[in-house]
């Protein structure tokens, strides 16, 4: 479709600017940065189409990127070029040239938005340089904190910037509307950057209950190429905050007589920090522990393929130093699987310990296997945490996350518009 029939199929009478320079909506899971945000991108857009609301999503255009592409039927993805191949704290260098081109777009295709909806602080800086050239109203989401990041560093992991928490700072004291996925994100919010706190509201993201149901394991297994075994599974980049060595070090502890058959799948790709590669690091921790064997790094799968791996798996690992949301949680929990992973906001927010699963307060290998063992030993078990799982998914939905989106944002346009028409009585 050529692009101004991209633009022309979506008009309508309200429309919102989403920005999320540093990676695409459509970019695929586990690579590099890509993760729950650009589900939740995407998600969102498609619900908002439905509803007649347009968005225009900005991101920075890759080596294979078109300079347009249809998202929804009133969504669209506009490929800037930005910094290719550049880090995401390079890329902020970048942000005065991606802010002029969003203007030099709207103004070239005749474009006015109602509302521009940043996504993560660099998305966020993006948008405190278009606030002052727009009328629109402005709602900010984190997705990740780096002040949250930094309390809970995993070992040899790189601190966040100073220059990042300065920017989410700025961020949180402009912003007319920050969304948190949880209440503990709303409190970093208030009393770790300053936020207002009547300008903070916990919206919590969803799942794709259609796509993410569970699948007959016979079946799911065939589909990925595993059969008879029990398998563990991990899903999400491969970078020292999300704990993967203590999943395989679990392992290493559950590998006797009566565990003989348990292999550990990881489904992400690198998150190489500097010269660093994670999965080399992963790799070598596990030859060391003597379960090389039994851990098998898949790469990144596309969205609508994880189903079958959480219904393939007995178990869900989830060893995280920080998570802002459990969105990997919520989708194995949807898929009838039980999870075992950290006690930190964000998975608790999701997961209920004993109820859907375990949640371990600290990242002790040993803990883990004992949870993991509990559930491998007693399928009956396992699988009525699974049940419990899928009907506490049942009460997140994107539908719902984009109806309370859709009437926070009414109120922002109309408190812009009041803010616009009072600025113009007092030139």
């Amino acid at each position: 479709m050529a692009e101004a029939d991209l633009l022309s199929s979506h008009r309508t009478a309200r429309r919102v600017a989403v920005i999320s320079m540093h990676t695409s909506p459509t970019a695929s899971l586990g690579q590099n940065a890509n993760g729950g945000l650009n589900v939740y991108v995407r998600e969102i857009c498609a619900a908002f189409s439905d509803r007649g609301i347009a968005s225009d999503v900005f991101t920075r255009r890759g080596s294979t990127d078109p300079a347009m592409e249809s998202l929804a039927q009133n969504s669209c993805v506009i490929y800037l070029p930005a910094g290719r191949g550049l880090d995401k704290y390079s890329l902020y260098d970048q942000v005065p040239a991606f802010a002029n081109q969003v203007l030099e777009f709207g103004e070239r295709e005749g474009l006015a938005y109602d509302m521009v909806f940043s996504h993560y602080w660099l998305s966020g800086e993006v948008a405190c340089l278009l606030r002052p050239q727009m009328s629109a109203g402005w709602a900010h989401i984190a997705h990740t904190l780096g002040l949250v990041k930094n309390r809970t560093l995993a070992a040899g992991a790189h601190a966040e910037p100073a220059l990042r928490i300065r920017v989410e700072g700025e961020i949180s004291r402009q912003a007319d509307l920050l969304i948190a996925s949880t209440g503990e994100e709303a409190s970093d919010l208030v009393h770790g950057y300053g936020a207002d706190p009547e300008r903070v509201v916990v919206v919590p993201p969803g799942v794709d209950l259609s796509v993410f149901q569970p699948i007959d394991r016979d079946e799911a297994r065939r589909k990925i190429g595993y059969g008879p075994g029990r398998l563990l599974l991990f899903v999400g980049r491969l970078e020292r905050l999300k704990g993967v060595e203590v999943a395989i070090l679990a392992l290493a502890l559950l590998r006797d007589r009566a565990h003989d058959d348990v292999r550990l799948l990881i489904l992400g790709e690198d998150s190489k920090d500097g010269d660093e590669s994670e999965m080399e690091r992963l790799k070598a921790i596990a030859t060391a522990a003597g379960v090389r064997d039994r851990v098998d790094f898949l790469g990144s799968v596309a969205h609508h393929e994880l189903p079958y791996f959480y219904s393939a798996a007995d178990v869900c690992v989830m060893p995280s130093y920080s998570e802002s949301f459990g969105l990997v949680g919520l989708e194995a929990q949807a898929c009838g699987r039980p999870v075992v992973g950290s006690g930190v906001t964000g998975l608790r927010s999701v997961v209920r310990d004993d109820v859907s699963g375990y949640l371990i307060d600290s990242h002790d290998p040993a803990t883990y296997a004992e949870r993991i063992g509990r559930l491998l030993d007693n399928p009956e078990l396992a699988q009525q945490m699974g049940r419990r799982g899928r009907l506490l998914a049942q009460r997140f939905s994107w539908t719902r996350t984009a109806d309370r989106l859709e009437e926070l944002f009414v109120g922002v346009v109309e408190r812009a518009q009041v803010r616009v028409q009072a600025g113009a009585r007092h030139e």
